[in-house]
């Protein structure tokens, strides 16, 4: 009987990852998409938004036109989840040791499609059931909106906390920082290019914070 029960708890688990819409990752942002956000927080042209819906966290990024869109997600304050859109996705984790946030990672770059097709919806499932989490590459779209869906899963605890870094094609030497003051190295030139460092001062207490 306990196993019958877990089974069914894995199928329906399952079924709830398959079943998550992925036509509307497309880097175009609707007015009914958008309403339905909680804005976090703007600076300048540039905005960030999150809605929980089920068991994923979905956040929204509006700029001028975007290289990158790059978030970092910490919900016990000690493993920061990095997430890297640009014309490729890319993830890379870093533990805090007490000094700074460190890690041995490398950026790992796939999904490059910019397309809507079949085969390519296929492949942004498969990284999310990979990664727990995808998002459109930058190309898409309009150029100035990407949109992630991140399992929430992938945190502990009932809140996450948030920040971004965005490169824009007006000045791509200049991070727009979101938060505007306290995002930290969060909007390190370095990070956001996918050129990591070993180590990075985070301020996650101070970021925008997502109740889950």
């Amino acid at each position: 009987m306990k196993f019958l029960t877990a089974l069914l708890l894995l199928s329906i688990s399952i079924s709830s990852t398959a079943q998550i819409d992925l036509t509307q990752l497309d880097g175009i942002i609707s007015e009914e998409e958008n309403a339905r956000f909680q804005k976090l927080g703007e600076n300048r042209t540039s905005e960030i938004s999150a809605i929980v819906d089920g068991d994923y966290i979905k956040i929204n990024v509006k700029s001028d036109t975007m290289y990158v869109a790059s978030l970092c997600l910490c919900s016990d304050e000690k493993k920061t989840i990095v997430l890297h859109a640009s014309s490729a996705l890319g993830q890379i984790n870093y533990a805090y040791d007490s000094e700074s946030w460190t890690t041995e990672e490398q950026f790992t770059w796939k999904v490059r499609e910019r397309d809507m097709s079949a085969s390519t919806l296929a492949k942004r499932r498969n990284y999310l059931d990979e990664f727990g989490w995808v998002a459109n590459t930058t190309p898409m779209g309009s150029n100035k909106e990407v949109e992630f869906i991140i399992r929430k899963d992938l945190f502990t605890g009932n809140r996450v906390l948030l920040a971004a870094g965005l490169m824009l094609k007006s000045d791509p030497e200049n991070i727009v920082p979101l938060p505007a003051k306290t995002s930290g190295d969060c909007a390190a030139l370095s990070l956001v290019a996918g050129n990591r460092e070993n180590s990075y001062q985070f301020e996650p207490k101070n970021w925008f914070r997502i109740d889950l």
